[in-house]
Order: C-alpha cells, then structure tokens, then sequence
C-alpha cells in the first residue's frame, strides 16, 4: 500500500452508508457558492467543501451539488482526503458501469450514474493540482443551470492546455486561481481591467467582480 493512501484507506473502513446518511441529515451548514462565468466558455460553479453533497434540485435540499432529474435529496457524497477524492453512494449508483454500495477511490475520467439515468464526468486534469471537476454526462443539468462544478481545492487552471480545469481555447495563455489564506486570487502577469481599473499580479476574487484580459473576460456571481 502507498503511504499517501493509507489515511483515505483508514477513513474508508470506518464509513458505513448509515452512519455517512445520518451525518448529513444533520447537517445544516450547507452554504451557496459563487459562480464563475467565462465569455464564450461558460459559467462553473465554485464549491470549496472537502466533502460535497451531490443530490435532486429539491426545496430546502441539503446539497452542495444539485441536479435537475429523478434522484435523491442527498444522492452521494464526495469526500477529498489528502488529495485523493472517495465516492459515497447514498442511492443506487454506478461507477464506470459496475454497480457500488460502499466508499470507492475517483479517478480521472471516472463516470458516475446515480439512480437510473443521470451520469456525471469526475476529472482530475492537472497532476499539479487537487482540484476536481464534474461535468454533466447526461441530458440533466444542474440548478444553477452551469457546464460544470469545480471542485476547488488549492488551485485551479483556466487555459488551452488538456491539463487546464477549465478549457479554454480561444485563449492565449493560462490564467492561475490559488488559495491564500481564506481567499482565493487571481495570478496574471498581463495587465488587465477589474471592474474598470487596471491591475496586475495577485487579485483577489470577489463576488460582482468583471475582469477583462487581452484575449478573456470573466465575472464572479
């Protein structure tokens, strides 16, 4: 066994699917999150958790992940552990086609189905980075209607490259999001225009910011 599995590995043996669902039943701390809209990309919700609540777009619902579609208030949990992400199921739920009914290791390109027909893409683009992404795999959407849930962990890449979180085409370079301290900047050696003034370097993302570059523009909900 690898030495970096072997906490994931002791936190797996002792979930049950019981004792998982009780504790998130009573859990009421379940907060709204930002959004992050990228011209001509599309919009990515931005979910900070170490453990994600997936499950339908229901009325007072305590999910961090709700989707549109015929599922359970509370479908799976997603729990990221030094690194590693695990999968909960909390109804019928398949992973790359086998069915599953205990905690299992995400990897990269992994596909979920939950219930009987909504399926999800987990992927792990960047080696350098924790940060996971879900994007919907099938004809669900999620609520906010976004093209994807980013899964924020210490860093996050928007840019060309395959092994960017966000892919970006159209764009010249890379554009880096980290966390610092309890916040979370932008990194751009290019100057660009926040909100209508000119900044470089470190930003800090805020909620109502626009930012313009070169060649993007994006805005935080």
């Amino acid at each position: 066994m690898k030495p970096e599995r072997t906490a994931l590995t002791r936190s797996t043996q002792a979930i049950t699917p019981e004792s998982l669902q009780r504790d998130l039943l009573e859990d009421t701390n379940t907060q709204p999150h930002r959004i992050l809209w990228i011209d001509g990309v599309g919009g990515f919700l931005l979910v900070e958790s170490d453990e994600v609540i997936v499950g339908q777009a229901a009325p007072r619902a305590k999910v961090d992940v709700a989707i549109v579609g015929d599922l359970s208030r509370q479908s799976a949990a997603i729990r990221r552990s030094e690194g590693d992400y695990l999968l909960q199921p909390l109804q019928a739920t398949q992973l790359n086609g086998a069915d599953i009914d205990r905690p299992h290791l995400l990897s990269h390109n992994d596909e979920l189905q939950l219930g009987d027909r909504v399926k999800l893409q987990f992927m792990r683009p960047s080696p350098l980075s924790a940060t996971a992404v879900l994007k919907m795999g099938s004809l669900n959407r999620f609520k906010p209607n976004v093209d994807g849930v980013l899964l924020l962990a210490d860093s996050c890449i928007l840019g060309p490259a395959a092994t960017s979180h966000v892919q970006c085409p159209h764009w010249k370079g890379e554009l880096l999001m980290f966390k610092k301290g309890d916040d979370w900047v932008f990194r751009t050696l290019e100057t660009v225009t926040v909100n209508g003034e000119e900044a470089q370097g470190q930003i800090l993302l805020t909620p109502g910011m626009r930012m313009q570059g070169e060649d993007f523009s994006l805005s935080v909900e």
